[in-house]
């Protein structure tokens, strides 16, 4: 009774201490229990890439090859502990020779697509953010090997700050080591699905290909000046609009739009290059001779909108405050006519509208572009000149200055390992 008296004095008089340490010890305490489910969760991973490593590879055919395009300085430079840590594990441990290739700077991604071949890698695996990936994407489909874009899937290792299409394919997990240790597994699952790409095509033949869309306007000028205020701290994301509404009032860009509304009949043309054989069609799947049977996809016939002669065009001016351009298929999965969906936001909100739409953005889940209220056109294609000079564009989450620019879609153009919910066969 003497001990737990004194003790009580001693911390009724050390008040301000005993308080920092209690408050230090429960945060240990709860790191490691939260390190320890994450090692939990690993170790769960890890157990069922073993079960495809432990599977005999039949006689003649060797290891799945997959190649690996790490971005060390994505999430502030912890992209390289974090794919070591949990996802290397999981492609290792399923028998898969990887061969990991650091990027060094902007555009290496590109150039290594330009000449890795189908008998280099049976994947290609993207471990970083949305610039990443964008440059992956845009290197295969600048590729004149239809055999490669064929036979080569993509995979997601989302370790970036901006990883939308990755939200999209496996959905939001506020888990990082969930997320991480779900794309690893689905590289190795080999489940796979067809995913559309927005081409976006500029001057001098320059051709971008992205999978998320295009903005343009105010809220992506207030989104893109927030990290100059990195000294408001948690408030900075709200700032900015506030700034925004500040400074050059109104914010609305001028442009001059062309586009091909999009109907069933015009969005049902085949690929002209579908009806090309394939040349040099290697006659083995990766995955058969690993799992004894043939890689498996949501799509088996990849349709793409072509473009006849003889469409017709709506040309029209515009003043809005911002424009945006998306797979419509992005928002509504289930509808009938996957086209371009083009938003044109208002031409003059009033300060409170802005500054009240910018905070709503700020905890917005889930994919969106544009507001509600918008005017939407579904379209083939559009053509966008800003009139005015210095603007910019952000197309996947990168920023790009803005010139004259055509978007079409292409239907079904890329595989991508996608969760096991989507496969039908199940395994």
């Amino acid at each position: 009774m003497a001990f737990v008296l004194k003790t009580a004095k001693t911390l009724r008089t050390h008040w301000k201490k005993s308080t920092f340490f209690f408050c230090v010890t429960a945060y240990g305490l709860n790191y490691g229990r939260n390190r320890h489910n994450d090692n939990l969760l690993r170790r769960r991973y890890c157990q069922e890439a073993q079960q495809y490593g432990n599977e005999k590879i039949l006689l003649g055919h060797r290891p799945r090859r997959v190649t690996v395009f790490l971005n060390p300085a994505a999430k502030g430079g912890k992209a390289r502990k974090l794919f070591e840590k949990t996802a290397a594990p999981i492609l290792y441990l399923a028998g898969i020779e990887v061969n990991v290739i650091s990027t060094e700077y902007e555009g290496q991604v590109k150039k290594f697509m330009s000449v890795l071949d189908t008998q280099d890698t049976d994947a290609v695996v993207i471990a970083g953010g949305g610039g990443t990936l964008l440059e992956a994407v845009t290197g295969f489909l600048r590729k004149e090997d239809r055999n490669f874009r064929e036979n080569i899937p993509i995979g997601i290792i989302p370790i970036g700050n901006s990883n939308r299409f990755s939200k999209l394919l496996f959905g939001e997990d506020p888990d990082e080591v969930r997320t991480i240790a779900e794309a690893a597994i689905a590289v190795v699952r080999a489940v796979t699905k067809k995913v559309d790409v927005i081409k976006l095509e500029g001057q001098d033949d320059k051709k971008i290909f992205a999978l998320m869309g295009l903005e343009a306007g105010a809220y992506r000028d207030a989104e893109d000046r927030k990290g100059k205020y990195w000294y408001f701290g948690p408030l900075k994301s709200r700032w900015t609009y506030i700034r925004t509404a500040m400074k050059q009032w109104p914010p609305v860009l001028d442009a001059t739009i062309s586009f091909v509304e999009a109907t069933e009949e015009n969005m049902k043309y085949e690929d002209p290059e579908m009806l090309k054989p394939l040349v040099g069609r290697k006659n083995w799947s990766f995955v058969d001779f690993l799992f004894g049977r043939k890689q498996r996809s949501l799509a088996q016939v990849e349709e793409v909108a072509s473009k006849p002669e003889d469409e017709d065009s709506i040309t029209t001016d515009v003043s809005t405050v911002e424009i945006t351009v998306t797979n419509s298929s992005l928002f509504n999965k289930e509808m009938p006519l996957k086209a371009l969906q083009v938003s044109l936001g208002p031409s003059s909100p009033t300060k409170t509208e802005l500054i009240k739409e910018g905070w709503s953005r700020i905890k917005r889940t889930g994919f969106k572009m544009g507001s509600e209220g918008d005017k939407t056109l579904l379209v083939k294609k559009i053509h966008i000149d800003l009139k005015k000079e210095g603007q910019w564009y952000n197309i996947d989450g990168e920023s790009f200055e803005a010139m004259p620019v055509e978007i079409s879609l292409l239907r079904n153009k890329l595989n991508f390992f996608c969760p096991q919910a989507h496969d039908d066969d199940g395994r």
